[in-house]
């Protein structure tokens, strides 16, 4: 058989089908030139070897057919136990690529008037396969509708409809003008991806009301798109054609069909969202990124009302101008993005990296040691801080460290370490932090902003009290209820007692933040180059 003619064959019927090919072949194996076409397990054309090897790639092929991907797949014949091992002792290596060939979208007009001539013409440009059915044979013709492949006439629009085969590819557009009631109740049992009708607001309003009272599930009557089409303010049929035809292309792409001025390609995740990441969030918020913030359940943010971390606390939090909000899965991350606010979600482990496929990821958790990020989370990778090593888990490292070098992009190598010496700040620096006396939970007796004196009781945990050691205000205290180890920082006293400073982004913030943005666009313009 010749699989190039039965491959045609399929595409003009639009059947899909998946062609396996060997590519590489090593050792002795079946075949090491061949290829197969696979319509389901039972229709098979040709052989790439036969056996437990081709049962093997008819099964694959089926899985790709499935999930709509081509894909290489590799097996070993050595009857071994490695997820690519097959019960064969031939003990040869072979690589098959599986490549799916989609049927086109079916596009089912039903009535042959002016709006559907115009549709027709269009949906073929975008390359729909299109039907027309119609009890009108004036309406329909081959000379009316050159491009349509299937036209089909009844006597009823019922027998018309009866003799077209309807499935997940179709997209149905009813459009009679006088048996719409009809058409729709035809097929809205059928598996169409799409059902439309084109009325107005009040003829559609009385047609699913009388369907309804024909005993149609409302949950079926609910995913009729009445009236169609996406609202362009259209008059003539062929704004009202391009109108609806943009409508079924956006179901056909599961898109959400935004301005490209709204688009997300320039998403960055940050993973972290205390004080020092906020200062990261902000400064890429204002250079127009938009930013998603993965978080733990109960971030131990000192620096609370400068930290966008602090949403998972309290639902929002608005710093700088600038406005956070937890969420808890992707349509709510994707409407917040689109809102101009800032998601924040539990996500630990990274989950919506894969998910959201942003154009950078920023290590800002700060936690003296990589948790987990690697360079293949995205395109740009950005540690902040010790921990990372640019060129090998990132792209890019920020220093933190206060002094001479902080801010500074690193693109080999390591930052300065961690010296466990808190920096100085008006003067002071292992007395300006606040730590825990005792193993517990925690209860703040000062908030932030409070002037306190020194001796001053911050907090309690427990029976134990923790006091201030210097003057000054306190610029962070740990959220009420947390339960640290003994020794655990949970607040932060700053000797100049400039109470406004609590609530706005420190200098250190907002020179780590630059350097992340620095990082970001050069390495993003490396990379376009």
């Amino acid at each position: 058989m010749n699989l190039y003619m039965k491959a045609a064959e399929l595409t003009e019927a639009n059947i899909p089908f998946a062609t396996a090919t060997i590519i590489t072949a090593k050792g002795s194996t079946p075949r090491t030139n061949a290829k197969m076409i696979v319509i389901n397990k039972e229709t098979v054309y040709g052989t790439v070897g036969g056996g437990l090897a081709e049962a093997y790639v008819i099964e694959e092929a089926c899985k790709s057919l499935n999930s709509g991907e081509s894909r290489v797949v590799r097996y070993t014949l050595d009857n071994g136990t490695s997820e690519t091992s097959i019960a064969m002792n031939c003990g040869g290596e072979m690589e098959i690529f599986i490549e799916i060939s989609r049927p086109k979208p079916v596009l089912l007009i039903i009535g042959g008037g002016h709006v559907a001539l115009s549709l027709a013409n269009l949906a073929e440009q975008v390359n729909f396969r299109i039907t027309v059915v119609e009890n009108r044979a004036e309406y329909l013709s081959k000379e009316r509708f050159p491009g349509a492949q299937e036209l089909y006439l009844g006597a009823t629009i019922e027998e018309a409809i009866s003799k077209t085969l309807i499935d997940r590819n179709t997209y149905i557009v009813i459009a009679t003008g006088n048996v719409d009631e009809e058409a729709l109740r035809s097929v809205i049992d059928s598996d169409a991806a799409y059902i439309g009708l084109l009325s107005s607001k009040r003829k559609a309003a009385v047609i699913l009301r009388n369907l309804a009272e024909q005993g149609i599930e409302e949950n079926k009557l609910s995913t009729v798109y009445a009236p169609i089409g996406l609202d362009f303010k259209a008059e003539t049929p062929e704004e009202i054609a391009f109108s609806i035809l943009a409508e079924v292309i956006k179901i056909h792409k599961r898109s959400h069909a935004k301005h490209l001025k709204q688009r997300t390609d320039n998403l960055v995740i940050v993973r972290g969202g205390g004080d020092i990441a906020s200062g990261t969030i902000a400064r890429l918020y204002n250079s127009g990124y938009r930013v998603a913030v993965l978080e733990i359940k109960e971030p131990t943010v000192i620096r609370s009302k400068v930290s966008f971390a602090q949403a998972m606390f309290d639902g929002s939090i608005t710093i700088d101008g600038i406005t956070a909000v937890r969420v808890s899965g992707e349509m709510e991350i994707k409407q917040a993005l689109i809102d101009g606010l800032i998601p924040v979600i539990k996500d630990p482990e990274g989950i919506f990296i894969k998910i959201l496929k942003p154009i950078a990821v920023v290590d800002g958790i700060l936690a003296k040691k990589n948790l987990g990020t690697t360079r293949d989370m995205a395109p740009v990778v950005i540690g902040l801080g010790p921990g990372f090593e640019a060129g090998n888990d990132v792209d890019a490292v920020v220093e933190t460290n206060r002094g001479h070098n902080l801010g500074r992009v690193i693109l080999k190598g390591k930052p300065e370490p961690n010296t466990g010496i808190p920096g100085v700040i008006g003067g002071h620096a292992a007395k300006r932090v606040i730590r825990s006396t005792a193993a517990g939970t925690v209860k703040p007796v000062k908030k932030i902003g409070d002037l306190v004196k020194e001796g001053d009781l911050l907090a309690t945990i427990g029976d134990c009290e923790v006091r201030a050691q210097i003057p000054g205000v306190v610029r962070g205290m740990i959220h009420e209820g947390m339960h640290v180890p003994e020794g655990f920082k949970i607040g932060d006293v700053d000797a100049r007692g400039n109470i406004e400073n609590c609530f706005t982004i420190s200098d250190k913030a907002r020179a780590v933040g630059g350097g992340t943005l620095e990082a970001l666009l050069f390495l993003t313009g490396l990379k376009r180059k």
